[in-house]
Protein backbone atom coordinates (compact mmCIF):
# COMPACT_ATOMS: atom_id res chain seq x y z
CA UNK A 1 0.00 0.00 0.00
CA UNK A 2 1.27 3.39 -1.20
CA UNK A 3 1.86 6.27 1.31
CA UNK A 4 -0.98 7.91 -0.37
CA UNK A 5 -3.36 4.91 0.15
CA UNK A 6 -2.69 4.79 3.62
CA UNK A 7 -3.39 8.68 4.26
CA UNK A 8 -6.41 8.09 2.40
CA UNK A 9 -7.43 5.65 4.71
CA UNK A 10 -6.32 7.54 7.81
CA UNK A 11 -8.45 10.36 7.02
CA UNK A 12 -11.35 8.08 5.73
CA UNK A 13 -11.77 6.39 9.12
CA UNK A 14 -10.47 9.15 11.12
CA UNK A 15 -13.30 11.60 10.91
CA UNK A 16 -15.66 9.19 12.23
CA UNK A 17 -13.33 8.31 15.19
CA UNK A 18 -13.67 11.49 18.36
CA UNK A 19 -10.11 13.02 18.84
CA UNK A 20 -9.27 11.27 21.85
CA UNK A 21 -9.90 8.26 20.37
CA UNK A 22 -7.48 8.75 17.28
CA UNK A 23 -4.88 10.05 19.66
CA UNK A 24 -5.30 7.07 21.87
CA UNK A 25 -4.74 4.74 18.82
CA UNK A 26 -1.89 6.93 17.57
CA UNK A 27 -0.15 6.20 21.27
CA UNK A 28 -1.15 2.47 21.07
CA UNK A 29 0.73 2.22 17.57
CA UNK A 30 3.75 4.07 18.66
CA UNK A 31 4.13 1.19 20.96
CA UNK A 32 4.24 -1.65 19.19
CA UNK A 33 7.03 -3.95 18.39
CA UNK A 34 7.31 -6.67 15.99
CA UNK A 35 10.95 -7.36 17.36
CA UNK A 36 9.62 -10.04 19.67
CA UNK A 37 6.85 -12.28 18.77
CA UNK A 38 5.09 -15.74 20.10
CA UNK A 39 4.15 -18.84 18.41
CA UNK A 40 1.79 -21.19 20.00
CA UNK A 41 2.33 -24.40 19.00
CA UNK A 42 -0.38 -26.86 18.90
CA UNK A 43 -1.58 -25.53 22.59
CA UNK A 44 -4.52 -27.85 23.57
CA UNK A 45 -6.65 -25.68 25.78
CA UNK A 46 -8.04 -22.24 23.66
CA UNK A 47 -7.99 -20.67 27.15
CA UNK A 48 -4.67 -20.55 27.37
CA UNK A 49 -4.15 -19.52 23.55
CA UNK A 50 -6.64 -17.02 24.22
CA UNK A 51 -4.68 -15.33 27.68
CA UNK A 52 -1.60 -15.39 25.63
CA UNK A 53 -3.67 -13.06 23.06
CA UNK A 54 -4.51 -10.85 25.19
CA UNK A 55 -1.42 -10.93 27.21
CA UNK A 56 0.61 -9.42 23.56
CA UNK A 57 -1.28 -7.22 22.99
CA UNK A 58 -1.68 -5.47 26.10
CA UNK A 59 2.01 -5.84 26.22
CA UNK A 60 2.26 -3.94 22.29
CA UNK A 61 3.29 -6.90 20.72
CA UNK A 62 1.63 -6.80 17.36
CA UNK A 63 1.89 -10.50 15.90
CA UNK A 64 1.20 -13.58 17.66
CA UNK A 65 1.40 -16.97 15.73
CA UNK A 66 -0.59 -20.11 15.89
CA UNK A 67 0.20 -23.56 14.65
CA UNK A 68 -3.02 -25.99 14.84
CA UNK A 69 -1.22 -29.22 12.91
CA UNK A 70 -2.72 -31.46 15.55
CA UNK A 71 -4.91 -29.72 17.74
CA UNK A 72 -7.34 -27.36 16.02
CA UNK A 73 -8.07 -23.65 16.79
CA UNK A 74 -10.85 -21.57 15.90
CA UNK A 75 -10.46 -17.87 17.19
CA UNK A 76 -12.67 -17.53 20.07
CA UNK A 77 -13.82 -13.72 20.27
CA UNK A 78 -15.94 -14.13 23.01
CA UNK A 79 -12.66 -14.84 25.58
CA UNK A 80 -10.19 -12.48 23.83
CA UNK A 81 -12.77 -9.94 25.12
CA UNK A 82 -11.76 -7.43 21.90
CA UNK A 83 -7.94 -7.99 22.26
CA UNK A 84 -7.87 -9.89 18.59
CA UNK A 85 -9.21 -6.92 17.38
CA UNK A 86 -5.70 -5.07 17.56
CA UNK A 87 -3.30 -7.35 16.95
CA UNK A 88 -2.12 -9.61 13.60
CA UNK A 89 -2.97 -13.49 14.59
CA UNK A 90 -1.51 -15.76 12.38
CA UNK A 91 -2.72 -19.25 11.66
CA UNK A 92 -0.75 -22.14 10.53
CA UNK A 93 -2.00 -25.43 9.55
CA UNK A 94 1.52 -26.47 8.60
CA UNK A 95 4.68 -25.95 11.52
CA UNK A 96 7.01 -25.97 8.42
CA UNK A 97 5.07 -22.87 6.76
CA UNK A 98 5.38 -20.78 10.06
CA UNK A 99 9.36 -21.57 10.93
CA UNK A 100 10.43 -20.94 7.31
CA UNK A 101 8.37 -17.67 7.34
CA UNK A 102 9.95 -16.16 10.55
CA UNK A 103 13.36 -17.18 9.91
CA UNK A 104 13.01 -15.86 6.31
CA UNK A 105 12.17 -12.65 8.43
CA UNK A 106 15.37 -12.89 10.01
CA UNK A 107 13.77 -13.98 13.57
CA UNK A 108 15.60 -16.33 15.89
CA UNK A 109 13.84 -19.32 16.85
CA UNK A 110 13.90 -19.83 20.28
CA UNK A 111 11.90 -22.66 22.26
CA UNK A 112 10.82 -23.04 25.35
CA UNK A 113 12.10 -26.65 27.41
CA UNK A 114 12.28 -27.42 30.99
CA UNK A 115 15.49 -29.47 30.23
CA UNK A 116 18.74 -28.49 32.61
CA UNK A 117 20.82 -28.31 29.26
CA UNK A 118 18.54 -25.51 28.30
CA UNK A 119 20.21 -21.74 28.40
CA UNK A 120 18.04 -19.19 30.88
CA UNK A 121 16.22 -16.64 29.41
CA UNK A 122 18.77 -13.82 30.68
CA UNK A 123 21.35 -15.86 28.34
CA UNK A 124 19.56 -15.07 24.86
CA UNK A 125 20.66 -11.56 22.52
CA UNK A 126 17.29 -9.73 22.78
CA UNK A 127 19.08 -7.16 20.54
CA UNK A 128 18.48 -9.96 17.79
CA UNK A 129 14.49 -9.97 16.54
CA UNK A 130 13.42 -13.42 18.40
CA UNK A 131 10.33 -15.58 18.06
CA UNK A 132 9.54 -17.60 21.28
CA UNK A 133 7.90 -20.75 20.60
CA UNK A 134 5.63 -22.05 23.54
CA UNK A 135 4.76 -25.64 23.04
CA UNK A 136 2.07 -28.06 24.03
CA UNK A 137 0.88 -28.07 27.05
CA UNK A 138 1.17 -31.84 27.47
CA UNK A 139 3.79 -32.65 24.69
CA UNK A 140 5.66 -30.08 24.40
CA UNK A 141 7.08 -28.66 20.97
CA UNK A 142 7.26 -30.95 18.38
CA UNK A 143 10.99 -32.52 17.54
CA UNK A 144 10.94 -30.63 14.75
CA UNK A 145 11.00 -27.42 16.23
CA UNK A 146 13.64 -28.26 19.15
CA UNK A 147 15.37 -29.58 16.04
CA UNK A 148 15.32 -26.62 14.00
CA UNK A 149 15.88 -24.18 16.95
CA UNK A 150 18.36 -21.83 17.27
CA UNK A 151 18.37 -21.52 21.10
CA UNK A 152 16.31 -23.86 23.87
CA UNK A 153 15.31 -21.64 26.56
CA UNK A 154 13.81 -22.14 30.03
CA UNK A 155 12.73 -19.58 32.68
CA UNK A 156 14.41 -20.34 36.32
CA UNK A 157 12.06 -22.46 38.76
CA UNK A 158 13.09 -22.94 42.16
CA UNK A 159 10.39 -25.28 43.12
CA UNK A 160 9.36 -29.06 42.72
CA UNK A 161 7.04 -28.81 39.79
CA UNK A 162 8.40 -29.09 36.97
CA UNK A 163 6.86 -26.56 34.80
CA UNK A 164 4.44 -23.84 34.81
CA UNK A 165 0.78 -23.52 32.79
CA UNK A 166 1.63 -22.18 29.57
CA UNK A 167 -0.27 -19.01 29.69
CA UNK A 168 1.56 -17.95 32.83
CA UNK A 169 5.03 -18.94 31.31
CA UNK A 170 3.86 -16.52 28.44
CA UNK A 171 3.02 -13.89 30.75
CA UNK A 172 6.56 -14.49 33.06
CA UNK A 173 8.37 -14.35 29.44
CA UNK A 174 6.49 -11.09 27.91
CA UNK A 175 6.62 -9.41 30.95
CA UNK A 176 11.07 -9.92 30.73
CA UNK A 177 10.92 -8.84 27.21
CA UNK A 178 9.02 -5.64 27.99
CA UNK A 179 11.62 -5.01 31.26
CA UNK A 180 14.12 -5.62 28.40
CA UNK A 181 12.59 -3.15 26.13
CA UNK A 182 12.53 -0.15 28.39
CA UNK A 183 16.12 -0.50 29.86
CA UNK A 184 17.00 -0.30 25.95
CA UNK A 185 14.98 2.19 24.73
CA UNK A 186 11.69 0.83 23.56
CA UNK A 187 11.35 3.94 20.95
CA UNK A 188 14.36 2.22 19.36
CA UNK A 189 11.98 -1.03 18.72
CA UNK A 190 8.84 0.85 17.24
CA UNK A 191 7.51 0.05 14.01
CA UNK A 192 9.48 1.75 10.62
CA UNK A 193 7.15 4.46 9.65
CA UNK A 194 5.43 3.04 6.93
CA UNK A 195 4.27 0.28 8.51
CA UNK A 196 3.52 2.71 11.59
CA UNK A 197 1.36 4.55 9.58
CA UNK A 198 -0.32 1.63 7.73
CA UNK A 199 -1.46 0.06 10.89
CA UNK A 200 -2.77 3.29 12.43
CA UNK A 201 -5.10 2.94 9.20
CA UNK A 202 -5.93 -0.56 9.79
CA UNK A 203 -6.66 0.50 13.54
CA UNK A 204 -8.81 3.62 12.38
CA UNK A 205 -10.48 1.43 9.77
CA UNK A 206 -11.79 -0.97 12.53
CA UNK A 207 -12.45 1.15 15.21
CA UNK A 208 -14.66 2.74 13.00
CA UNK A 209 -16.84 -0.33 11.35
CA UNK A 210 -15.42 -3.23 12.77
CA UNK A 211 -13.11 -6.24 11.50
CA UNK A 212 -15.55 -7.49 9.08
CA UNK A 213 -13.63 -5.87 5.42
CA UNK A 214 -10.11 -6.30 7.50
CA UNK A 215 -9.52 -9.12 9.70
CA UNK A 216 -6.94 -9.21 12.00
CA UNK A 217 -6.88 -13.35 11.89
CA UNK A 218 -4.96 -14.37 8.83
CA UNK A 219 -5.05 -17.91 8.01
CA UNK A 220 -1.94 -19.60 6.37
CA UNK A 221 -1.85 -23.06 4.72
Amino acid sequence: MSMEDTEALIEKYGYKLTEHRRELLRQVVDQRVRHFTLVLEDLKDPHNISAVIRTCEVFGFQDVHVISEVNPYRVGRSVLKGSYKWLDIHCYSKRKRCLEGLKARGYQIAVASTSSESTTLDAIDFSRPTAFYMGSETMGNHPDTLAAADIRFRIPQYGLTESMNVSVCAGVLVANLDRWLKDHGRENFRLPDAERNALLATFFERSAVGVDRNSPIHYID
